[in-house]
């Protein structure tokens, strides 16, 4: 037999075998978990490199040394990394010390998104979020609202609602409420919710649509059913999350809705949206404040991503891109007056 022909063989037998173990394993992930392999691989890297060590407590030194880092980190002037190559065209201002990038103006944009960053509160916007959004400011043609709002620990929550609140009322000079969606993910997610609450305190009307992804509804973490969701979660643990919740409190009632939406008077919303996933330990909060928006008859819909981790609509996984699909329908569906 000719070396070419048996090189041809070889690699057509390591072509069918890795065919084959890729079935598989798409097979076990489905049958076991309820999901894609993507998702799996996903949930897997996330165990690995989302730092759910530092937030365990086990190590103090090494949380200090985090948050810590954090604080340098953040009082530096964020600029989005060069490296990162947006489709969309992008332009800052700085208002009152905080910058705000926008994303796809043009000056005849429809519609208006104002998106909050997670990141525990300590932690920058990242990469991940900027190819979500610009995939979003594409495929809508939204105006992408973007503030590099103050962060902990340096920053309190006091600080990041006086901006955030006057950049939202500035937006209402540019595009009706019923036109703008308020969308955040994780910590940034609870703080559109917290927000979004605030509200009806300054007379502003409620946005059109009101997005959460794997929100932090209770920084106390004090729920006694997220245990059920520790081991599973590979991202997040409940002390860290409380202790970064403190010092985004700075001394004020951990309880309160600005920090904790979860306690907030749900009435005065709308078209609130919930994306949480089984797997993560936002889960039973997420589940309580979607049960208390239907108890108090705001529009709501609760979407759970079976076998999915924390924060997955800003994923390219299959699932990620299904639920980017819907988050893309709420951000141009037409909603009535007031």
């Amino acid at each position: 037999m000719k070396d070419s022909h048996r090189n041809a063989l070889m690699a057509a037998g390591i072509a069918a075998g890795t065919a084959a173990a890729a079935a598989g394993f798409s097979a076990f992930s489905k049958i076991r978990y309820g999901r894609s392999a993507q998702a799996s691989v996903l949930a897997g890297a996330l165990r690995a490199f989302a730092g759910r060590g530092v937030l365990l407590g086990k190590n103090l030194g090494r949380f200090e040394d985090f948050v810590e880092a954090c604080r340098q980190e953040n009082e530096v002037e964020y600029h989005i990394p060069s490296w990162l190559r947006l489709r969309s065209l992008v332009f800052e201002e700085t208002c009152d010390g905080m910058k705000t990038f926008h994303l796809g103006t043009t000056g005849k944009n429809a519609r208006a998104v104002l998106y909050l960053h997670g990141g525990a509160y300590v932690k920058q916007i990242s990469w991940v979020h900027w190819l979500f959004l610009d995939d979003l400011c594409q495929r809508t043609g939204a105006e992408v609202f973007v503030p590099i709002y103050p962060l902990a620990p340096a920053h309190d929550h006091d600080e990041a609602y006086s901006l955030l609140t006057d950049l939202y009322e500035g937006m209402l000079r540019r595009y009706e409420a019923k036109d703008v969606t308020l969308m955040g993910d994780s910590a940034g997610g609870g703080l559109a919710a917290g927000l979004a609450e605030s509200f009806s305190h300054y007379d502003l009307e409620q946005p059109g649509q009101l997005v959460l992804l794997s929100p932090q509804l209770d920084i106390t973490m004090r729920n006694p059913q997220i245990h059920d969701y520790f081991d599973v979660d590979p991202a997040l643990a409940p002390w860290g999350l409380a202790q970064l919740g403190d010092l985004w409190a700075d001394g004020d009632d951990v309880t309160d809705y600005r920090l904790s939406p979860i306690n907030g008077d749900v009435r005065p919303l709308r078209n609130v949206t919930t994306f949480v996933a089984t797997r993560e330990i936002f889960y039973p909060d997420c589940v309580a404040f979607d049960a208390k928006l239907g108890e108090n008859g705001v529009s709501h819909e609760l979407v759970v991503g079976t076998g999915q981790a924390h924060i997955w609509p800003l994923y390219p996984t299959p699932e990620g891109r299904k639920a980017r699909r819907l988050i893309e329908q709420l951000v141009t569906k037409e909603v009535p007056r007031g």
